[in-house]
């Protein structure tokens, strides 16, 4: 035959054939019988033999595809065409979707075979083109083409049954389920790589220095009219929802340095505190000489600016919410920089070196005087949680140190060398030769949701004072642990490992503040 097939012709042998070698690679073809569903035959795999140890039959997977199959004359180029709209229906199915290629001869031999598998690159392109037509309101894609360069992203396979079912086999994979759920998360989430959402808003700024905090997220974005967009493929479509609809003010992130580290060290050595943060840099603003560093932390911020250096909390102190050794580290750096003669060190980023000011300013706000007793108390209770073998990992507010009296008190006799606390007693019941008799105090406190039991050596002094005869003079500590379930054993215990025969039972002990009379 000279002339070329009719190309009704050529779509009707590629069907018989494809039919035929899916027969002899003993896959099952069922035909569409209605033309508009995007897929031409759909193709199982055979199920995997009953019986077999491993594969129960209640577990046995069942693996189809859809397959739309284009035929086409070689003479004709390497290029196919299809309907936008089958091309829909076909790629979001959420198993496998094929495009098979038959290229024949003039005479309808079969020359050559390819497999277009629309999922990664090639779902994405029809997911795009969608979007464009739905931004350019040109719903009637019945009416649109797709083409594909089948040789250029098809995957060539021999026109045998054994090739068929190797071509079909690669593109399915052997977990269906694995392969469903991967497409789906490619059906919601290709093209929305760089975030979903864009935003247009009308907003008011009050000057360079405004600028600047709002652009490094100090300062809150407040918009006067915002119009959010669904941005897919770089394609914006009008944001139908109610998500932002109650949205008052936004926070700007600036681009980012990485993190780093800030240390706060006093003068000689006491021990200093460290925190961990990230580093952003600001705009280049003429106004402020230039762009601006920021340091944030999760309590604080450091912004470094060509006048020097500023130091600021976020938010209120009484509102702050952290764990025990987040506000021992907060506290014993608010007490050192207090002091107007500590250092802040910033190191720990490839992308700038370390740095060092001094704090040479004391700073200012609230409970200033009350600095170093609660940054004394909170690493005081960190000691004792980890001489005892326990942590705090709860969060709480900075007035719960106000209400901790009991924790103080051992905080205080079992590590300051010179405690506050006292006891005093008008007499003492033991035959007590020395002017110095000795005792055991023991006890259980809690703090941050822990509870620690305690005991400490108590050295006494007789005094002229006709109401008091006794009066402690130092502690010495002996044991700390978790919350015992009998304290008065426990002292019993400790008393007679200890050799004391005084024993002083925390239920007699009133506690009175300092300066009561």
């Amino acid at each position: 035959m000279e002339d070329d097939l009719e190309p009704d012709r050529v779509g009707r042998i590629g069907e018989r054939q494809f039919e035929v070698l899916c027969e002899r690679a003993g896959l099952y073809c069922n035909k569409s019988a209605i033309d508009v569903m995007g897929w031409d035959f759909i193709v199982e795999f055979p199920m995997a033999s009953a019986g077999q140890p491993s594969l129960p039959l209640d577990q046995r997977p069942t693996n189809a595809a859809r397959v739309q199959l284009k035929s086409t004359l070689g003479r004709t180029g390497n290029r196919i065409r299809l309907s936008l709209s089958a091309i829909d229906r076909l790629a979001k199915d959420p198993r496998p979707a094929l495009i098979i290629v038959f290229r024949l001869r003039g005479d309808g031999e079969l020359q050559s075979t390819y497999l277009v598998h629309l999922i990664g690159n090639e779902l994405a392109r029809v997911l795009r083109r969608l979007r464009l037509a739905e931004a350019r309101k040109a719903h009637d894609i019945n009416h649109t083409d797709i083409s594909y360069d089948y040789e250029k992203v098809g995957v060539r396979f021999e026109p045998t049954p054994t090739g068929l079912y190797a071509a079909l086999s690669a593109a399915c994979g052997d977990n269906p389920g694995a392969y469903t759920i991967e497409k789906q998360r490619q059906l919601a989430d290709l093209g929305y790589e760089n975030g979903r959402f864009e935003a247009e808003a009308l907003i008011q700024i009050d000057g360079p220095e405004h600028f600047s905090n709002l652009l490094l997220g100090l300062a809150p974005l407040k918009p006067h009219r915002l119009r959010v967009f669904d941005s897919r493929f770089g394609i914006r479509l009008p944001y139908q929802g109610t998500l932002f609809d109650d949205i008052e003010e936004l926070h700007l992130v600036p681009p980012t340095l990485g993190p780093c580290e800030i240390s706060i060290r006093g003068p000689g050595f006491g021990q200093a505190a460290r925190f961990d943060a990230e580093m952003f840099i600001g705009p280049p603003l003429a106004e402020l000489d230039g762009p601006e560093l920021l340091i944030r932390s999760s309590n604080f911020i450091v912004r470094l600016t060509p006048a020097g250096l500023k130091f600021e909390s976020v938010g209120s102190i009484d509102d702050v919410q952290c764990t025990l050794e987040q506000w021992a580290e907060l506290l014993r750096a608010l007490t050192l920089m207090e002091t107007g003669r500590a250092t802040l060190a910033i190191t720990g980023n490839d992308r700038i070196p370390p740095i060092t000011f001094p704090v040479d300013q004391p700073i200012t706000g609230p409970y200033l005087d009350e600095l170093p007793l609660l940054s004394l108390f909170a690493d005081g209770w960190l000691r004792l949680l980890a001489n005892a073998g326990m942590r705090s990992t709860a969060a709480f507010p900075l007035n719960a140190f106000w209400e901790a009296n009991e924790a103080r008190m051992a905080v205080d006799i079992l590590l300051n060398p010179r405690p506050e606390a006292r006891f005093e007693f008008q007499s003492l019941e033991i035959e007590e030769t020395s002017a110095s008799p000795e005792g055991l105090y023991f006890n259980s406190a809690s703090f941050a949701e822990t509870t620690i039991t305690f005991s400490a050596k108590v050295f006494f002094t007789k005094t002229e004072d006709p109401e008091w005869q006794y009066r402690s003079t130092r502690f010495e500590a002996i044991d700390v642990r978790r919350k015992v379930d009998d304290l008065e054993e426990y002292g019993a215990d400790q008393a007679a490992v200890s050799d004391l025969k005084l024993l002083i039972d925390p239920r007699n002990i009133t506690i009175v503040a300092r300066g009561a009379s």
